[in-house]
């Protein structure tokens, strides 16, 4: 699958009352993913504790949609960034990287434990290798934030609305703007998903580059990240188009996380689509 550039931001959580342990789901987590232009997406982790008692965070799970471990690394505990009270920590890409069991390249989503309140952001950046694995300290180049999302949180069973994503059909070149949707369950059950363009005279589409029936349906296995490109059917002799809005429909049979992206072809700039419930419980 080719990786195309997520760029995300996701709704900051409620927090919840104090001492309460809770799991978060990064729906997205990048390590040296690589691009096709050679460039490369990390994700450094902050995590913000707003109390007077110190908490403690804990990788929990990885979600893998791609993992390589050249020359794996045992843990002799788990993973794990105290914050002092009322103050941040700095979860650097190098770090998580050790903490991953020394990979050299994850796409998928991440799964942690905190002890206690704690607010979990991430900055995911698009980046040229420095000849080290991973760059060492803070990242630089472009980038935007995410914030991790209670699990207890996660809607579903429901309909969800992907509000006003955009592609590109009969570009005649490039196309202008892309659009990605991912999927994170971090529950012990798999999860069927049906994805609906009501507004789409052509009942297909691309996901991936291969033309499907609409509705589509898919299943995300438990503990499994996916995310998948979709693409408009060309119109054929009709010339050349300009981008075009789309509303996706997307329903789910249990708790997921689900987001979408909107990639700037020209400009490299991104946009984040959280999720409408159809169905609030």
């Amino acid at each position: 699958m080719i990786i195309r550039i997520l760029v995300l931001t996701l709704v900051v959580f409620a927090m919840p009352a104090l001492g309460a342990a809770e799991e978060l789901i990064l729906p997205v987590f990048a390590l040296n993913a690589q691009n096709p232009d050679g460039s490369r997406w990390s994700t450094e982790v902050y995590l913000v504790n707003p109390t007077p008692e110190p908490v403690s965070v804990a990788i929990a799970e990885l979600l893998p949609g791609r993992v390589s471990r050249p020359t794996p690394c045992g843990q002799f505990m788990t993973p794990t960034r105290v914050v002092p009270p009322q103050s941040a920590v700095l979860w650097t890409a190098a770090g998580l990287a050790t903490d991953l069991g020394c990979a050299d390249e994850v796409l998928g989503a991440l799964k942690l434990h905190a002890d206690g309140p704690v607010r979990v952001t991430a900055r995911l950046v698009r980046h040229f290798s420095t000849g080290e694995a991973t760059p060492l300290g803070v990242l630089s180049g472009e980038g935007q934030s995410l914030a991790a999302v209670r699990v207890t949180d996660l809607p579903g069973p429901t309909t969800l609305l992907l509000p006003a994503l955009l592609w590109h059909r009969n570009p005649c070149g490039d196309p202008s703007f892309t659009s990605d949707v991912g999927f994170a369950n971090p529950g012990t059950e798999a999860v069927t998903v049906t994805l609906y363009l009501p507004k789409e005279s052509q009942r297909a589409l691309r996901v991936n580059d291969r033309t499907v029936a609409l509705p589509y349906q898919m299943v995300i296995e438990a503990g499994r990240w996916t995310q998948i490109g979709l693409d408009p059917l060309p119109r054929p002799f009709e010339g050349c188009f300009e981008p075009e809005s789309f509303d996706l429909e997307v329903v789910i049979d249990g708790p997921l996380a689900v987001y979408g992206s909107v990639m700037d072809g020209r400009s490299m700039d991104g946009r984040m689509v959280a999720p409408v419930d159809l169905q609030p419980r």
